[in-house]
Parts: C-alpha cells; sequence; structure tokens
C-alpha cells in the first residue's frame, strides 16, 4: 500500500500534464488589478497593520491552492526522515533498474559496496568463511589426498628396492642424474599403459568419443560408457554427502578406472598396470584442452557428436600413454658388485682413519685444556669454580678481577681452538696486594711528592703531602675491606706544618700601610709589595705540586675617624688596590680575594695618631683547599 509520502514523491517526480496555454501569471497580476478597482479602499491601514482582503484570498486559494498544498505536503516529507526514507524505498529499486544498464552504477557503487565488504571482513570474518567453506574444502580435501597417494606410493616403492642390490644400482643413478632416489624408483617400477580412453557427457550420459590403444580388448564402447555413468549415479544416490562427488579410482584385477570430471563431460581412462600420480596431471590437461577447444559443442551436445570429431586427437595422445619396464642384463662379471664392495671398503678404512685422527685431536686438546687451566689457576685474581668436557666443548667459569690477565688471551696463547671453548667469568675485586694498590693508585690521585709501594703485605706511602690529602688517604684506609693488605701513611709528612707553614707565616706578616683617606698604600710600601708579590708565586707553586689549592685573603682595614660607611668602603678599596699592584707583580689573581672590614679589627686600640697609622692597613690570610 502506497504511504501519502510515496505518492507526494511521485507525484513531484512525474512529468507536467500538458499546459492548455493559459499564462496562470499574467492572469493573477489581471485579476489582482480588477479587485484593486473594484474596491480601492481594501489595501487601506487601520492602525498600521494592512487589511487582509477575503476575496484576494479566495482567489489565491483558486490559482495556486493545489500547488500550495503539494509543496506543503512535499516539505513535510522531505524533513521527516522516517517518510523520507519510505519514500526513497518506494522509487530506489526501480531507480537501480534503469540505471544498471549503463556503466556508471557499476562506477559509483563499487568503492562502496568494496568498503562495505572489507568492513563485514573485519567485524566477522567466520561469514566469509562459512561462503566459501563448501567451495575451498573439497578442492583442499582432493589435493592433500593425491599428494598424500604420491607420497605413499613413492615411500612404498623405495622401501621396497631400497636393500636390494637393483636398489643400490638406482642410488648410483640417482646421484649420477641429480634426481631422488624415490623418482628413480617410480621411473623403473611403475609400468603401465593406457588401453581405453572414454569421454562421457555429464547431463546426458552419452559417449562423445572414445579411442583404444593397440591390441587393447574391447567391449561396446556405448554399453561401457552407460554402465559407468550407472555406477556413477548409483554411488551419488545411495551414500548421503556425494550428491557432487563420484568414484575418481577404481580398480578391477590389473586395470585401473581413473575417472577426471570437467565442466561438461568426463574423461574416463583405463590403464593397465601400476599407474603414476602424475599421470592425472596429463589426464587434467587433455580435458582442459578439449572444454577449451570445443566450449560451446559440449555445452550443446545433445547426442550428435559429428561436431567433436576433433576431439579423439586429443584422446589418442592420452591412449598412447606407457611405460616399459626396462631390460635387465644377465651374464658376465659382476663389476658393479665389485665396484660396490671396494667402495664400500674405501668408506670404511677412511672411516676408521678418521675415527684414528679424531681420537688422536682430541687426546692433543685434552692436554692443552689441561694446561690453560692450570695457568688459570696460577694467576692472581682469577679463581677457577668449574673447569670441564661437555657436549663436545670445554667450560670454564669462575670470578675475575678486572686488573687480572685477561683469559681469552691467555687462552690464543694456548694453542687450542677458542671456538672450542665457553667462558663464564663473574667480575669480583680480589685482595691481592698488587690489586690493592692500583685501586689506591686510582683512587687516592697522590702527588708526585709522594710514593706507594708494595713491602710484605702492607702497601707504604713515602714522602711529603698537604693535610687535605693526608687525610683523605686516612679515611681510604678505614675503609679497606678485612684482609686485604693495610695501608701505612707513617711515612709521609705533613707539608703544611713546613714549607707551607713557613710561607704562610711570612705572607701574613706583613701589612700595608696607608695614609689618611687615602685608599693608595704610602710611599715606600714598594718594597713590602715586592716582597710579598714573590712568597705568594712560591705559595702557588707548592700548593700546585702538593695537589692543594692556596687561597689568599687581602684585608682592608681604615682608622676610626670619619663615618662609618665610608671607612667601609675605603678599607675595601684600599684591599683591591693591593690586589691590583700584587697581580701587576705576576701573581695569579685566582687565588686572590679582597675584604673590606673598615674600623671592625684595628691593629691598636685608642685615638692617638700612632694606633691610628697602624690602623690604615692591608693585612693577609693564608689558607689552603683540597
Amino acid at each position: 500500500m502506497s504511504t501519502p509520502a510515496a505518492v507526494s514523491l511521485e507525484w513531484l517526480l512525474r512529468p507536467l500534464p500538458s499546459d492548455p496555454g493559459i499564462d496562470r501569471k499574467a492572469l493573477a497580476g489581471l485579476l489582482a488589478e480588477l479587485a484593486r478597482n473594484v474596491e480601492p479602499t481594501a489595501y487601506a491601514e487601520a492602525n498600521g497593520v494592512a487589511r487582509v482582503d477575503p476575496r484576494l484570498e479566495q482567489l489565491r486559494t483558486l490559482l495556486v491552492g493545489h500547488e500550495i498544498e503539494v509543496l506543503a505536503r512535499l516539505r513535510g516529507v522531505v524533513e521527516d526522515p522516517e517518510q523520507l526514507a519510505m519514500a526513497v524505498g518506494q522509487v530506489l529499486p526501480a531507480a537501480i533498474a534503469a540505471g544498471s544498464d549503463g556503466s556508471r552504477l557499476g562506477q559509483t557503487l563499487a568503492p562502496a559496496l568494496e568498503k562495505a565488504i572489507q568492513a563485514s571482513i573485519r567485524t566477522d570474518p567466520r561469514t566469509l568463511v562459512d561462503i566459501l567453506h563448501p567451495l575451498i574444502v573439497p578442492a583442499i580435501r582432493q589435493s592433500i589426498g593425491e599428494a598424500i597417494d604420491k607420497t605413499l606410493q613413492s615411500l612404498n616403492e623405495a622401501l621396497k628396492h631400497s636393500l636390494s642390490w637393483r636398489g643400490l644400482r638406482w642410488r648410483w643413478e640417482a646421484w649420477r642424474t641429480g634426481s631422488s632416489f624415490a623418482e628413480i624408483v617410480l621411473r623403473h617400477t611403475l609400468v603401465y599403459r593406457v588401453e581405453h580412453v572414454f569421454l562421457i557427457h555429464h547431463h546426458t550420459g552419452l559417449l562423445i568419443a572414445h579411442v583404444a590403444a593397440e591390441d587393447a580388448a574391447s567391449q561396446d564402447p556405448q554399453l561401457v560408457s552407460s554402465m559407468l555413468v550407472a555406477i556413477q549415479d548409483f554411488i551419488r544416490d545411495s551414500f548421503t554427502g556425494a550428491e557432487h562427488h563420484g568414484i575418481d579410482t577404481l580398480r578391477l584385477g590389473e586395470l585401473w578406472l581413473w575417472s577426471e570430471p570437467g565442466s561438461f563431460a568426463t574423461l574416463v581412462a583405463v590403464i593397465r598396470g601400476n599407474p603414476p600420480e602424475e599421470l592425472r596431471d596429463v589426464l587434467r590437461n587433455a580435458l582442459a584442452r578439449i572444454h577449451q577447444e570445443r566450449y560451446q559443442a559440449l555445452e550443446s551436445f545433445d547426442g550428435d557428436s559429428s561436431g567433436l570429431a576433433d576431439v579423439d586427437a586429443h584422446l589418442a595422445e592420452c591412449a598412447a600413454l606407457r611405460q616399459q619396464a626396462p631390460q635387465s642384463s644377465r651374464g658376465g662379471f659382476p663389476w658393479a658388485v665389485a665396484v660396490a664392495a671396494l667402495a664400500l671398503f674405501v668408506l670404511a678404512a677412511a672411516g676408521g682413519l678418521h675415527w684414528w685422527q679424531s681420537e688422536r685431536l682430541r687426546a692433543g686438546e685434552q692436554h692443552l685444556w689441561a694446561d690453560y687451566i692450570a695457568r688459570l689457576r696460577a694467576q692472581p685474581g682469577i679463581i677457577v669454580t668449574d673447569a670441564e668436557h661437555r657436549y663436545g666443548r670445554f667450560v670454564v667459569a669462575g670470578l675475575r678481577d678486572p686488573l687480572a690477565a685477561d683469559p681469552q688471551s691467555m687462552l690464543r696463547q694456548s694453542g687450542l681452538d677458542p671456538r672450542l671453548v665457553v667462558s663464564h667469568w663473574a667480575p669480583y675485586e680480589g685482595l691481592d696486594p698488587a690489586f690493592v694498590l692500583k685501586r689506591l693508585r686510582a683512587s687516592l690521585d697522590p702527588p708526585p711528592t709522594v710514593t706507594l709501594a708494595v713491602s710484605g703485605n702492607d702497601i707504604v706511602a713515602h714522602g711529603s703531602a698537604s693535610s687535605p690529602w693526608l687525610e683523605r688517604a686516612r679515611a681510604v684506609a678505614r675503609t679497606l675491606p678485612a684482609g686485604s693488605p693495610s695501608l701505612d701513611l707513617s711515612q709521609v709528612r705533613n707539608a703544611n706544618e713546613g714549607a707551607f707553614a713557613k710561607l704562610r707565616a711570612a705572607i701574613e706578616s706583613h701589612k700595608i700601610h696607608f695614609s689618611t683617606d687615602d685608599s693608595l698604600p704610602a710611599p715606600g710600601q714598594e718594597a713590602i709589595l715586592d716582597t710579598v708579590a714573590k712568597e705568594l708565586k712560591e705559595l702557588g707553586s707548592l700548593a700546585s705540586t702538593m695537589r692543594v689549592a692556596a687561597r689568599v685573603t687581602l684585608n682592608g682595614h681604615s682608622d676610626d675617624t670619619g663615618r662609618g660607611t665610608f671607612n667601609l668602603s675605603l678599607s675595601l678599596a684600599r684591599a683591591d688596590a693591593v690586589l691590583a699592584l700584587l697581580t701587576k707583580r705576576g701573581v695569579d689573581p685566582s687565588m686572590l680575594a679582597a675584604r673590606g672590614a673598615g674600623p671592625l679589627e684595628p691593629l691598636q686600640e685608642g685615638d692617638t695618631e700612632g694606633a691610628r697609622s697602624a690602623n690604615r692597613r692591608v693585612s693577609f690570610t693564608v689558607w689552603f683547599e683540597q
């Protein structure tokens, strides 16, 4: 039943009826002008609202009332998705049928259908598997069955002849020709002859063509064909699941019946002997050529085979297939047997020689292995926990100090093949005095004035070093593990108590004096500055040798006259001035630092001129850091 939405859409798409020739637009204009002339006051406005003339409304209804109603109905259909879908569904089949003649519809729908199929397969691949299952599974089953039959046939023949004299000759032929032994066995043992070939039509069951080999006993071909068709029909009707299949192999004593079905015809070959599975490929190819060349004639076959006379040539090729057994030679000296025996003797001798050489080589390897393990055990820093020979390889494992000798280098020097040795070494720190001495040198980094040496079971240090280095060395000595050599620092002199102490006292004893309110040294201070510069250079050189850093603070001072902020700035300016003068004299500025103390650190108490003159100075403070 058609819905109103579908009827509206069909009316819109239907061609317009023939117009009687009336110009509706002109007619509407004339009628509107007539209405204005009849009653001009109909368009007068009252209170700003235009009046509506009922006659004009009636006229509009008469002229375009039907169109307004159709448009309103069509608008309702278009704006309502459910009604629009129903309306489009009414005309969509007719539209697809009308557009199926051209190619544009297929080109337009192909991308959408491809994406839909891809989405369906990603969502549920099982659907496609269910569709293809009835087609793919029988083909796979038939292919696997044929492959298994062929393999079993080859295996049976190979096992049958593998240990006989004939099998030895065939192995030699396989080696000489580069073929497999199974192929040679099949070539010599599978003797057969194709005696009859029938081509039977599927739908009618009639015989299309028949070819027989020479000297082949034969019955009436039509009768044989009818019997084959009857047997196939009986099998299909009697067993569930065989509706679309039939007999492909049938054995009658020494005769084989092989059936190969095609699209319109079935090729049946009667074979005497033991045919190979490759013969099926030949029959299939012949049937495929017949279908390819005479497709139309086979499809329209009704019992008249006059149009298919040329297929006999293909059947004759199949009927000519055969394989003769090779004639075996008799008599004479069995040279082949003698050669085979000699070859076996040579192989046995070569095997014995190889075994003797292997045993000799194995004994030499065992001797080299024992020497290598003994050398490893004698090396300090190497502990061998496992050394044995298993699975044809030598295995060694243990602990190795990173400072000990390299086992791989020792292995290359031993003469043993490194490919035969598997090594597993775990790192550890040995307590050998030589290894402890190397680690102490790396961690302490002693100055050139200090030497470290092994003395008995201890490590003794000699020379002189700074206080910071001595403190660090004592801390390291306390952390040495139990059982390791101890670090003796009793023979190291504290350099700070000697030359450092003297230089420090000499530098700190100097004072640079200044005049009142003056930031530059007073006249006569140049000699003191020269002396201080010389001592500071010596201090820097000695500190570099001792691997320490010397630092000197220049303390600026002022008297108690004047304001405090001025005195503080003045004292810092005096320290900066002395720093600049010492730098000018070649002192490293990185070891100097300026500081202003103002009047807070007086040298002499009191407000006399002598005390104030002594307080206007720059003093020196020396200290060290590691």
